[in-house]
């Protein structure tokens, strides 16, 4: 028998994002079952994606490859704008696909991690010898950590880096994934002497051997993201001092790709085994609890 059409009034539909994990019969109509190419904007409704504005179509230097890899956006000394990236094993500058790789040097991947540190640009990539980008001349020098005149010690060929606490930390080097090195104080080229030093996890790691994958600073802490648990040091600004020492671990959750750990604000999100974790720290208490962003999908993150 028929019944009276009723009126349902649906405010910001799918604002709570998607969810694929529960029934569609019971799902609340504040998820959406699918959303494609639309973003949540800033009153709390989905909305069209923005679109996207080719730069450059002059991408001769990538041949066949895959394309672009790894990017990076830099600002000189004059404080302009400098774009990084690397594909067909080699390193450009621009949005013109400038190939700036140095002579001799060859690279065999793209998988860099590029940061800044004091007026240069690093570039790191397990098994690859550290790269230095100089602009001190106006000119813009991209050569290997050894060749630069200022360089000391030997780079360790990380697959992780971080510039924090007025240092680079590197880890994720091939044959040693348990430890943490680090360069001397402001000066990123220097791997001997002064207050550079490496950190052994061996004896640290809550659960037997683990792997180190990414490296964060968060709320002046140093935060090791291994691939089964999480370590968390204090006084990572002081590494000649007592005061730089053990200061929690989290067993049992770890992170599983190294790009995935990004800052949110007041937060770290990585990717875990199950899903996309936040890693947040209540300050008053000093505990370090985690939440599960991503248990509405986690059957297409993990599948």
């Amino acid at each position: 028998m028929a019944q009276q059409l009723q009126n349902i009034t649906v405010q910001a539909p799918g604002f709570a994002g998607i969810n694929s994990q529960d029934s569609p019969i019971s799902l609340d109509q504040s998820f959406a079952a699918t959303a494609s190419n639309c973003i949540i904007d800033e009153y709390g409704r989905i909305g069209a994606r923005k679109g996207y504005t080719a730069i450059s179509t002059n991408n001769s230097n990538l041949g066949t490859s895959r394309g672009v890899e790894a990017l990076h956006e830099s600002l000189d000394r004059s404080g302009d704008k400098v774009v990084f990236s690397g594909g067909n094993n080699k390193i450009f500058s621009g949005t013109a696909l400038t190939d700036i790789t140095p002579a001799g040097y060859t690279p065999t991947a793209n998988n860099w991690k590029i940061v800044d540190f004091n007026n240069h640009t690093y570039f790191f990539q397990r098994g690859h010898e550290p790269l230095l980008y100089t602009d001190e001349s106006g000119l813009g020098v991209l050569e290997a950590m050894s060749s630069h005149s200022h360089s000391t010690g030997t780079a360790p060929q990380g697959n992780e880096v971080l510039a924090a606490f007025g240092k680079l930390w590197v880890a994720d080097v091939t044959g040693n994934k348990h430890t943490v090195y680090w360069s001397d104080t402001l000066n990123g080229h220097a791997w001997t002497g002064g207050a550079s030093g490496s950190l052994d996890l061996t004896n640290v790691f809550p659960s037997g051997n683990d792997e180190i994958v990414a490296l964060s600073a968060f709320n002046n802490f140093l935060v090791i993201f291994c691939k089964r648990s999480i370590i968390i040091y204090s006084g990572a600004d002081n590494t000649t001092t007592t005061d730089f020492k053990l200061h929690d671990t989290v067993e049992g959750v770890g992170c599983i790709a190294r790009d995935s750990v990004q800052h949110t604000g007041t937060d770290i999100i990585f990717l875990s085994e199950d899903g996309v974790r936040s890693f947040g720290r209540t300050i008053q208490e000093k505990s370090m609890p985690m939440r599960d962003i991503s248990n509405n999908v986690r059957n297409e993150l993990t599948a």
